[in-house]
């Protein structure tokens, strides 16, 4: 008994260490190079038509700002945003500027040097460094981290900034992109209408979570999915999760799912290679967490599903199809609880 124990651990630490190195047995989704390719050239053509400009970016803490008076050089300064998003301006003392575009600036500069100390002011202002409200980019990209966008951008010129979706094993693309957008005055204003009847303000970084399929977004042409994308806000490409097929089968490993949120057991034995002679088809079982976290176990009987006499079940992410062999049930069980004990089970369960 001690030696089947030991038999079916080192199946499942061969399992474990094949994903840690990045080895399941199904090729990355193939539309992936295309894709990258796609983003690089979409994210071309956008930057040689843009017409935007910097006039639509909302200053914020950090960013330099320079502000110059026509004919009046001694009110003409070149200023730091305070971490509370504000300047000191000669005359003006401190003003409130976080939020603002640099026209409204410049009105708001007009403004008050007209009430007091210039009949017909001029003034221009120049953002000289953009330093407040980098784009997040996560997940299953090349290159995640902090980009510092000027304007609003779109999601492919963000995407080809972190210089495409990620193609290693490890990290594969799942289906969905999810974008977090920070606040910004004229989205809380339109919003207004959802506020307290108290009276109450909106929170001050009311935000918006839009999901963006990924397939969508690249290959069906609709410019709808191509959402714009300001400072400010987190670009996050979900990573495929991966489910885990070990036991008596020819190719035990962990399979990503980049197409879909599940798959049958039918499907991970096929993506496994199916299963061996010896296998007992009548005892596999499904290991995964319950909402509580705990440890779960689902009897599956393949062969009445082979059979058409059962109903197929159900693999998520950090799901584990195990299908026992010649050794008994019981001690493959015993083993995989004792892997997951010693750590083996790290990956597999996520933790």
């Amino acid at each position: 008994m001690r030696t089947v124990f030991l038999t079916v651990s080192l199946l499942l630490v061969a399992v474990y260490a094949q994903a840690q190195q990045g080895l399941p047995r199904v090729a990355p989704r193939e539309a992936s190079p295309d894709w990258n390719a796609r983003i690089m050239a979409d994210a071309q053509t956008q930057a040689s038509d843009d017409t935007r400009r910097p006039q639509d970016y909302r200053i914020g803490p950090e960013d330099l700002v320079e502000i110059s008076v026509f004919e009046v050089p001694e009110l003409s300064r070149t200023v730091r945003v305070s971490a509370s998003g504000d300047i000191s301006l000669p005359l003006l003392g401190t003003m409130k500027v976080d939020g603002f575009t640099p026209l409204q600036l410049e009105q708001a500069v007009m403004a008050s040097l007209r009430q007091s100390y210039v009949k017909d002011p001029q003034v221009s202002v120049f953002l000289r460094e953009y330093r407040s409200d980098p784009v997040s980019v996560v997940g299953a990209v090349k290159a995640p981290g902090l980009y510092q966008i000027q304007t609003q951008k779109t999601l492919i010129e963000l995407l080809a900034m972190a210089q495409g979706l990620s193609e290693s094993p490890r990290m594969l693309p799942g289906r969905t992109i999810m974008i977090t957008h920070k606040s910004r005055p004229e989205a809380a204003a339109a919003d207004s209408s959802a506020a307290p009847t108290n009276g109450t303000a909106l929170p001050a970084q009311w935000k918006e979570i839009e999901e963006i399929p990924l397939k969508d977004l690249l290959e069906s042409g609709d410019s709808r999915w191509n959402v714009p994308i300001y400072p400010g806000d987190v670009i996050k490409v979900v990573p495929a999760g991966t489910f885990y097929v070990a036991g008596d089968v020819n190719q035990p490993g962990g399979f990503p799912l980049t197409d879909f949120d599940y798959v049958s057991a039918i499907q991970a034995l096929a993506m496994a290679g199916g299963t061996k002679r010896t296998a007992k088809l009548t005892e596999a079982v499904i290991i995964r967490r319950d909402p509580e976290g705990n440890r779960a176990e689902e009897q599956v009987n393949l062969k009445q599903i082979y059979e058409g006499k059962g109903e197929d079940v159900k693999l998520g992410s950090n799901d584990i199809l195990f299908v026992p062999g010649s050794v008994s049930k019981a001690a493959g069980l015993r083993a995989i609880e004792a892997a997951i004990q010693i750590g083996t089970g790290v990956l597999i369960w996520g933790l």
